[in-house]
């Protein structure tokens, strides 16, 4: 098995993909659920583009620094604010009736994006590992499942169609894509290797607070 494949069975079979949030919600979604879960996503959408900022701060590969920027560039509409994802998300939050001026961020949310923080700002390996599987790849899956959930959700309460989740899905197909690419080509050694998994594994267990959050804030909302 190498090591791209390696990556991929290690999202695809991680505790992420069947924690106790998600699966509840994959035959019933509710408005409510859908915004709490969007509330936090929103946070973690402007943190995104950081990731990847401080990660291109770590190499001096040209090649790699390019597909980098590419991808950060392409998360802000490529020059046009109204199309990066964070504004298509906030006009989508709008349209299902939550303004930007009311989102809070929960404790584990936070605690996850500075554990994501000390990931990018660490080595460019272990950044690697932690933005091309456990968050492109990843976020296939997450938003692949939340997209076929919301489609029963929409018809029930009327909701429109999801932008949102169309441009995700398409970004994070391609941006997974260009990254698995770039960690087959750069990681030649088994140091760069360990790093790239330890990375992966990192970043995959810090998204289970994000989870964790959305639980405790249903099961205790203040």
């Amino acid at each position: 098995m190498n090591l791209i494949q390696n990556l991929k069975i290690e999202v695809e079979n991680h505790p992420i993909l069947k924690n106790q949030w998600l699966l509840t919600r994959k035959d019933h979604l509710s408005k409510r659920d859908l915004s709490l879960w969007l509330s936090q996503e929103y946070f973690v959408s402007i943190a995104f583009v950081n990731w990847f900022l401080w990660a291109t701060t770590l190499t001096t590969d040209i090649n790699a620094k390019i597909v980098l920027v590419q991808n950060i560039w392409e998360e802000l509409g490529e020059g046009n604010p109204a199309l990066s994802h964070i504004q298509i998300l906030t006009q989508f939050l709008s349209r299902i009736g939550i303004s930007e001026s009311e989102l809070k961020i929960l404790p584990h949310t936070k605690k996850y994006l500075t554990i994501m923080k000390e990931i990018t700002n660490s080595n460019f390996y272990s950044a690697l590992g932690a933005l091309g599987p456990a968050n492109e790849y990843l976020l296939k899956l997450e938003y692949g499942a939340m997209y076929k959930s919301y489609q029963d959700l929409k018809l029930r309460e009327k909701l429109p169609e999801a932008h949102f989740f169309q441009v995700n899905l398409e970004a994070d197909e391609s941006h997974s894509a260009k990254l698995f690419r770039l960690i087959d080509s750069i990681c030649v050694d088994s140091e760069k290797k360990e790093q790239v998994i330890k990375g992966n594994k990192d970043a995959l267990d810090a998204r289970m607070l994000f989870y964790e959050g959305l639980m405790e804030f249903e099961s205790n909302p203040k």
